[in-house]
């Protein structure tokens, strides 16, 4: 089955109304919603804003049900310089825990630098990164295809936070930090964490709804963000068919 998850209604309000046959059921304390989208049978789920929410939710539906391949969707912050405006669709190549590490006089270091690892499997260890699949990256090359009309977009790593980067000081850390980040977000991670542990194939790509450095809502954009990103998933999910292993 196909997984669509994101944080918040307004982000797969799109999803719900392609939807046929919907019906809504419950699991644990979440409610999931589920149908067609073209030939392919779907669950859409709201996880709700952060880690602790997508990572309950996610865990829910592949203890319960039998998932072939999670899209994880919504709106993000741009860093600047990237090439990203209010608007555009990001990418993921990989997703980074920004904060897992330790603080010390000599300044942050990673979960790697430590040798603190999240996860083992196959006697790989996972640190900070969490990396796109090879299934999921078939869709890479094919992305310019299914862009909504005029939409740039732009692929690379985005950093998983706990709380949005409304200043130049914290940009500046998190340039410092991860030069080539393009973006951040409230979820991401989490789900590349579950969905690896699950051997889930994931793909997650977010519309920009604002540039990091500043706080000033006033110049956000999320309908914007929200209505673009899940434009071009609809027409990946219409087009192509790689969501069985």
């Amino acid at each position: 089955m196909l997984t669509i998850v994101a944080a918040v209604e307004k982000e797969v309000f799109l999803f719900l109304d392609f939807l046929k046959n919907p019906k809504t059921f419950p699991l644990g304390k979440r409610q999931f919603y589920q149908g067609k989208l073209f030939k392919q049978e779907v669950v859409i789920a709201i996880t709700g804003i952060g880690v602790v929410n997508a990572t309950y939710t996610l865990t829910l539906l592949a203890e319960y049900l039998s998932l072939d391949f999670v899209f994880l969707t919504g709106c993000a912050g741009a860093f600047p310089q990237t090439g990203l405006n209010i608007g555009d669709i990001a990418i993921a190549t990989t997703e980074i825990w920004a904060e897992a590490g330790a603080y010390t006089d000599s300044g942050w270091h990673s979960l790697e630098e430590i040798n603190l690892p999240l996860h083992q499997q196959d006697k790989k260890q996972f640190y900070n990164v969490f990396e796109v699949p090879k299934t999921a990256k078939k869709i890479f090359p094919l992305i310019s295809n299914f862009l909504p009309k005029g939409v740039g977009y732009k692929k690379g790593p985005f950093l998983t936070v706990s709380a949005t980067t409304g200043n130049q000081e914290r940009l500046y850390i998190l340039k410092r930090r991860f030069p080539e980040a393009i973006c951040e977000n409230m979820e991401g991670a989490a789900v590349a964490q579950i969905c690896t542990i699950y051997n889930l194939p994931w793909f997650e790509c977010r519309g920009i709804s604002n540039l990091t450095g500043e706080y000033d809502k006033n110049k956000w954009n999320i309908n914007l963000a929200t209505k673009h990103s899940q434009l071009m998933l609809i027409n990946i999910i219409e087009e192509i068919g790689l969501w069985k292993p």
